[in-house]
């Protein structure tokens, strides 16, 4: 090994703990924080009042049907399961109307996606009705009437409404536009039940011009999409985005709310076993050149994200001469 290399290999931060340092200064950098990590996003949109406005936008709700009230719940549910992740939601909320609610942001796409759609709405269901047997039923005496007994009995399977929303910061490929209704329907087009609701919006699809703007949902996907790289944004004149915005500017953040984007943004482990599958797949294809590129093209997606250049050195295990010829690249084809 090289005198460089050697060189090289010590500016490269070598725990996750130096790694989370250096994102902290790289996030002191700019304006807002990345509503596209799990942190900023719960401190953009889990305040009732940002909440209540953003699901009426979601749901296209007018003034005569719209959603008064929700209640934020805690993100973790009793459900386990065996993995690496520790198993909890991102926003967790109950509406005025009994609707109960999951609201994730996904920044990657992991492998069988749509099942671990299907396998985080199970399991909020499944909480879902536990609570909401406990509050129907969890007080009533152990020795109980008839009348009490038949009550149980004809609600024993009731489920309440269960909502899924997914925000994706990658293509969905089964969608030509930024938004997909999903339910459980039969082959003719028969709802089966309209208890169970999933909305994906592919972000990478949402593409809509600031000039084009109009409605409550393309506010808050506008923001979401872009107030990471913002110097500016717009609140629309709308008092509740403009409390929203706050909340994510780096220089109110506090530092507890700083330091746990940085961790965020940072590989957990979730990511470092998607990591991993990408490398082997690569490996077993006993193609060098396509491991190559591979890295290169991680390489290229962190620096879009403004990942600091000792983290892609890290992950992508490309010298950082390479990273930063990738940069000047990625800023020349800006300018141009």
């Amino acid at each position: 090994m090289s005198e460089k290399q050697n060189t090289l290999e010590f500016s490269i931060p070598s725990s996750r703990d130096q790694l989370v340092e250096k994102t902290i200064e790289e996030i002191k950098k700019h304006t807002y924080l990345d509503p596209l990590f799990d942190a900023a996003f719960k401190a953009f949109l889990s305040d009732e009042e940002a909440l209540v406005n953003f699901l009426n936008g979601v749901f296209h709700l007018n003034e005569d049907n719209k959603i008064e009230s929700v209640v934020i719940k805690n993100s973790e549910i009793n459900i386990i399961f065996p993995s690496a992740k520790q198993f909890r939601l991102d926003i967790r909320a109950k509406t005025s109307k009994g609707i109960c609610i999951n609201i994730e942001m996904q920044k990657a796409r992991p492998d069988y996606f749509v099942d671990r759609i299907l396998l985080q709405q199970s399991a909020f269901m499944l909480q879902s009705k536990y609570e909401w047997d406990k509050l129907n039923f969890g007080d009533l005496p152990s020795c109980l009437t008839k009348e009490e007994r038949a009550e149980r009995e004809i609600h024993r399977y009731e489920v309440p409404p269960t909502y899924a929303i997914w925000i994706c910061d990658f293509s969905i490929g089964k969608q030509k536009s930024f938004r997909g209704d999903w339910a459980v329907r039969n082959k003719k087009g028969l709802t089966l039940t309209d208890k169970m609701m999933y909305i994906l919006y592919d972000l990478t699809k949402f593409n809509k011009p600031y000039k084009k703007i109009t409605t409550t949902e393309d506010r808050w996907l506008y923001l979401l999409k872009y107030a990471g790289k913002a110097e500016n944004l717009p609140d629309f004149n709308n008092s509740i985005i403009a409390k929203a915005i706050n909340r994510i500017l780096v220089n109110r953040a506090s530092e507890k709310l700083i330091r746990e984007q940085a961790n965020d943004m940072v590989w957990t482990e979730e990511e470092l076993d998607h990591l991993a599958l990408l490398e082997v797949r690569a490996e077993k294809k006993g193609l060098k050149q396509g491991l190559e590129q591979g890295r290169v093209e991680m390489a290229l997606a962190m620096l879009a994200d403004n990942e600091p250049i000792g983290k892609i050195v890290k992950y992508s295990h490309l010298p950082e001469s390479k990273i930063l010829e990738l940069k000047a690249s990625l800023m020349g084809d800006a300018i141009k």
